[in-house]
C-alpha cells in the first residue's frame, strides 16, 4: 500500500503522527480529510517547535487544528525529526515509520521510503510495537499539554488489544529478532540499536542512502566502525546537495554512487541503511539521516530520531528495494571535487520567537510562557478564524494569563504574544478543548446516532428529551460492559481508567478553589466522554436558552462538525403564537381552541413525569449521584416552564400548566415539587460525586442558576393568584436553601458567578416574557 493511500483507510478510529516540518496546509488538504472521512477523527499531530513556528510565520496558523484535530509543538537539544503515523482500530491497527513530513514535499513531491508494521489478530506478536510508539509519544508530550491523554484515552478505550497487552515495550538487544522499532531512547543510543539489532552476523558490505551528512562524515565513521569497518558504498544524488568528498581519504574501501535514476525526478529524501551480512540482510530505515545527531539521539545533543529494522533474506534487500544494479552509477574522481563544491549542510534559519500555549475551555482561554522567552511578554492579542483582532489579554510581565469569553462571543482561533521591546511571537494556535471535545469522536452509528441526530434538532423543551437521556444511558451501560478495563500493565491501565476517576463535589470544590487562587489549571483535563448521555442533553438544553458560542464547523469544511448543529425545524405542531405572542394589556389575540381532555391529558404527563423524578430521588437517597441527576432534574425543570402558563394574559396551545390548579398540575407546584427532591430535607450536592473536568462543574452552575430562577418565577407566580397561598411558605423556605447553597459555591471564584450570570440573563430571554414575569427574575 502506498503512503497516501493509508489515509484513506477504514477501520480506524486514531492516528497519532510525528513529523519534524509541518505543512498545515498539505496536511489539511491531503491526509486530513482523507483520515476524517474514513471515520478516523481522533487525531494528533507533534511536530518540532521551530518548525511548526517558522511555518506559522510564513503561512499562518492552520484552519482545523485545535479544533478538529490536535497540533502540538515539542522540542529537544538537537531537531524533534522523527516521521511516525500509528493508525488504530478496533481490531487491526498500522505503525508507519519512515522518512517523509508532513508537508507537500513530504506527501507527494520527494521520493520517501515508509515502512510499516500491521497488527491483527493474525500477528498478535505486534501489539507490543505499538504500546512502545505509545511510549514514545507520551515521553515527547510536554506536560502543560491539555488534550493528549484525553485521546489516548479514547483511543485506548477503543482498542482493548492495546490494554490487553501485557509485552515489555522496551528496545530488545539480544540480536535475534527479525523486526525492531529503533527510537532515540534514553539509555541506549539508535547506533547502538542497529548494531545489537543485527547481532552476531558479521556485515560484509554496508550501503548508505541519505540526503543530508555532517561535514566530517562522523556519521559514516561511526557507523562504519560499530558494524566492524566493511566495504561502504553511500548513493547519493548527483544533483542535490553535494557531497564532502574531501573526507574520503580518511576511510578505506567507501565508494560514491550516483543514485538520481531511482529518484525519477524527485528529490530523494529517503534514508536508508543496508547492511549486507553473511547469513541475512539487515534493512534500516526511518527518519535518520547518515549524521551523528542523527545516530546519537538528545542524550548528547542529537535529535529525536525513529527507524524499523527489518531482518530479510540474504541477496533480497537490494532486489526489494529497486537498488539492485546501484554499482552502474560510479562517481568518477573529476565527479569529486564538483560535489565538494555544492555540499550544503542541514540549512538553519533564524528561528521564529515561541509565543507559548493558547487553550480555550468552559469560556477561559489561558496563556502560558514557553520555556525561553526573548524579552519580558507584554501581552497576547487575539484573533478569530478570519484573522480579525478580538479581546487582548494584558500580561504584565507573568508567566500566565487568563481571559474570560462571554458563551455568545465569537471564539478565538490564534493568538499573537507581543513583547515590551516591540517584537512578536509566531502566531499560537488556541487549543479549543470544548470543540477538540466534540469533533474528535467517532461518527456515530445505530440507535445512538438516532438519538444524537434527534436532540440536535430539537429545539422546544418536550418530555422526549427525558426519554431520550434514558435510553441514552441505557447504551452507556450495554458499553460500559462490554468494554470493561482488563488487568493489564499499570500505567496503561491508568490511562484507560483515568476517565472513571470521580471526587466528591466538596473535595473537587476545594482543589479548583486552591488551585485558582494559586493561578494553576485545575479540572481542565476533560476526563468525561463529550457523547455521553449527560453532555449531550446538557448541551440540548443549553442550545435552547441560547447558551452556546458561534459554531466554528459553519466556517469549516462540510464534514468537520464541531457543534452539535441546530436545525431550524419544529418538532411539534406549534400554534402562530409561540413564536409572535402579544403580551401587551387589553391584547386582542384569542387562546387556540383545544380540547379539554386534551389539555388534561397532557398536563397529567408532566405530572407523571415529576412523580418518577421523586421516586427515583428517593431511590438514591444518601447514595452518591452524579451530573446526570442534575441535568435530569435541569431538563424537567425547564420542560414544565416551557409548557407553563404566563401569570396573565393570552398564551399558546403548548402552555397547558396554569398558574394554579387544585388537581395539582400547576407549574408553581411542579417546580416546587422537583426541588424538594434536592434542596428540601436532602441536600443533593452533598451526595454529588464529579469527574476532574470543568464541564462537571459547568454543569452543576447551570443547575444552581435554573433551580433559583425557577423557584423565584414559581413564587412569583403564587403571589399573583390567591388560590395558590398555600404555597408561598414553602416555595420561600426552598429558596432560602438554594440562595445559602448557590451563595457558598459561587463565591469561591470569580468566573462561577460570571457564567451563573450569563445563564440568568439567557433565561430571562427564554421564559421571562412568556410567562408575563416583569423585570428580571434574578433580582
Amino acid at each position: 500500500m502506498k503512503y497516501f493511500d493509508a489515509f484513506g483507510e477504514g477501520g480506524f478510529h486514531s492516528a497519532f503522527m510525528t513529523t519534524y516540518a509541518f505543512g498545515s496546509l498539505a496536511f489539511e488538504d491531503i491526509p486530513f480529510p482523507k483520515l476524517r472521512g474514513a471515520g478516523c477523527r481522533n487525531i494528533v499531530v507533534l511536530a518540532d517547535t521551530g518548525m511548526v513556528n517558522q511555518a506559522f510565520s510564513d503561512f499562518g496558523p492552520p484552519r482545523f487544528a485545535g479544533t478538529s484535530y490536535h497540533l502540538i509543538k515539542t522540542s529537544v537539544p538537537g531537531a524533534f525529526h522523527p516521521k511516525i503515523t500509528m493508525l488504530l482500530g478496533e481490531t487491526k491497527a498500522r505503525l508507519m515509520v519512515g522518512s517523509a513530513n508532513l508537508t507537500a514535499l513530504g506527501l507527494g513531491g520527494n521520493k520517501e521510503q515508509v515502512a510499516s508494521i500491521t497488527w491483527s489478530a493474525e500477528s498478535p506478536e505486534n501489539a507490543k510495537f505499538f504500546m512502545s510508539a505509545i511510549a514514545y509519544f507520551r515521553r515527547y508530550v510536554p506536560a502543560d499539554d491539555q488534550w493528549f491523554s484525553i485521546s489516548l484515552q479514547r483511543a485506548l478505550r477503543s482498542s482493548p488489544w492495546l490494554r490487553d497487552d501485557t509485552s515489555n515495550p522496551a528496545f530488545r538487544t539480544e540480536g535475534t529478532e527479525a523486526l525492531n522499532l529503533l527510537f532515540d531512547r534514553p539509555e541506549i543510543t539508535i547506533l547502538d540499536q542497529i548494531v545489537d539489532s543485527i547481532g552476531d552476523d558479521a556485515i560484509e558490505r554496508l550501503i548508505v542512502v541519505s540526503p543530508y551528512w555532517d561535514s566530517k562524515l562522523e556519521g559514516v565513521a561511526r557507523l562504519k566502525a560499530g558494524l566492524g569497518d566493511p566495504a561502504t558504498d553511500i548513493l547519493i544524488e548527483d544533483d542535490a546537495n553535494g557531497f564532502p568528498s574531501s573526507e574520503l581519504p580518511r576511510f578505506s574501501d567507501v565508494a560514491l554512487f550516483d543514485i538520481s535514476p531511482n529518484a525519477a525526478g524527485r528529490f530523494l529524501h529517503a534514508k536508508l541503511i543496508i547492511a549486507l551480512g553473511k547469513e541475512f540482510d539487515h534493512v534500516i530505515s526511518g527518519s535518520m539521516n547518515c549524521t551523528l545527531p542523527a545516530l546519537t539521539g538528545p542524550a548528547f545533543g542529537g535529535n529525536a530520531e525513529a527507524g524499523i529494522y527489518k531482518r530479510v533474506v540474504r541477496g533480497s534487500a537490494l532486489v526489494a528495494l529497486g537498488l539492485s544494479d546501484y554499482e552502474d552509477s560510479r562517481f568518477e574522481k573529476d565527479q569529486l571535487a564538483r560535489l565538494e563544491e555544492t555540499f550544503d549542510e542541514i540549512e538553519t534559519t533564524q528561528p521564529s520567537v515561541d509565543g507559548g500555549l493558547l487553550t480555550l475551555q468552559a469560556g477561559k482561554v489561558t496563556w502560558t510562557a514557553p520555556k525561553k522567552l526573548p524579552s519580558d511578554p507584554q501581552a497576547v492579542q487575539l484573533y478569530d478564524r478570519e484573522g480579525e483582532a478580538l479581546a487582548l489579554i494584558d500580561i504584565g510581565g507573568a508567566k500566565s494569563a487568563a481571559h474570560t469569553i462571554a458563551p455568545a462571543s465569537q471564539r478565538p482561533k490564534y493568538g499573537v504574544l507581543t513583547f515590551v521591546d516591540d517584537t512578536a511571537s509566531a502566531p499560537i494556535q488556541v487549543t479549543d478543548l470544548d470543540y477538540l471535545a466534540v469533533t474528535t469522536l467517532p461518527p456515530q452509528k445505530g440507535r445512538k446516532k438516532r438519538l444524537m441526530d434527534t436532540l440536535a434538532e430539537t429545539i422546544h423543551e418536550d418530555l422526549a428529551l427525558i426519554e431520550a437521556l434514558n435510553q441514552l444511558e441505557a447504551i452507556e451501560d450495554e458499553d460500559r460492559s462490554s468494554h470493561s478495563i482488563t488487568k493489564t500493565k499499570p500505567q496503561v491501565q491508568e490511562e484507560a481508567a483515568r476517565e472513571y476517576s470521580v471526587l466528591p463535589y466538596e473535595e473537587f470544590i476545594r482543589a479548583r478553589t486552591l488551585a485558582n487562587a494559586q493561578g494553576k489549571p485545575f479540572g481542565l483535563y476533560l476526563n468525561s466522554r463529550h457523547d455521553r448521555a449527560v453532555n449531550l442533553v446538557s448541551h440540548c438544553l443549553n442550545q435552547m436558552i441560547g447558551l452556546v458560542g458561534p459554531d466554528l464547523g459553519e466556517s469549516e469544511e462540510k464534514d468537520i462538525q464541531a457543534l452539535s448543529v441546530v436545525d431550524f425545524r419544529t418538532t411539534e405542531p406549534q400554534s402562530q403564537e409561540d413564536g409572535h405572542r402579544n403580551n401587551g394589556g387589553g391584547s386582542t389575540a384569542s387562546r387556540i381552541t383545544v380540547a379539554p381532555s386534551q389539555i388534561l391529558a397532557t398536563a397529567k404527563k408532566f405530572q407523571e413525569a415529576v412523580v418518577t423524578f421523586e421516586k427515583r430521588s428517593k431511590a438514591l437517597v444518601d447514595k452518591r449521584i452524579s451530573t446526570s441527576e442534575l441535568v435530569r432534574l435541569r431538563a424537567l425543570m425547564q420542560i414544565i416552564l416551557s409548557h407553563a402558563q404566563p401569570l396573565s394574559g393570552p398564551y399558546s396551545a403548548s402552555q397547558v400548566l396554569p398558574v394554579y390548579i387544585a388537581d395539582g398540575y400547576d407549574w408553581p407546584r411542579l417546580i416546587g415539587r422537583l426541588l424538594q427532591q434536592h434542596f428540601g430535607a436532602t441536600r443533593a450536592l452533598q451526595n454529588l460525586t464529579i469527574e476532574n473536568d470543568e464541564a462537571e462543574h459547568q454543569r452543576a452552575i447551570e443547575y444552581l442558576a435554573l433551580s433559583k430562577w425557577s423557584a423565584k418565577a414559581a413564587l412569583a407566580a403564587v403571589m399573583t393568584n390567591k388560590k395558590a397561598t398555600s404555597l408561598r411558605v414553602p416555595l420561600e423556605r426552598l429558596l432560602t436553601s438554594l440562595l445559602a447553597q448557590t451563595r457558598s459555591i459561587l463565591s469561591l471564584v470569580e468566573s462561577d458567578q460570571a457564567y451563573f450570570d450569563e445563564m440568568t440573563g439567557q433565561l430571562d430571554q427564554r421564559f421571562q416574557q412568556r410567562l408575563g414575569l416583569g423585570g428580571s427574575v434574578a433580582n
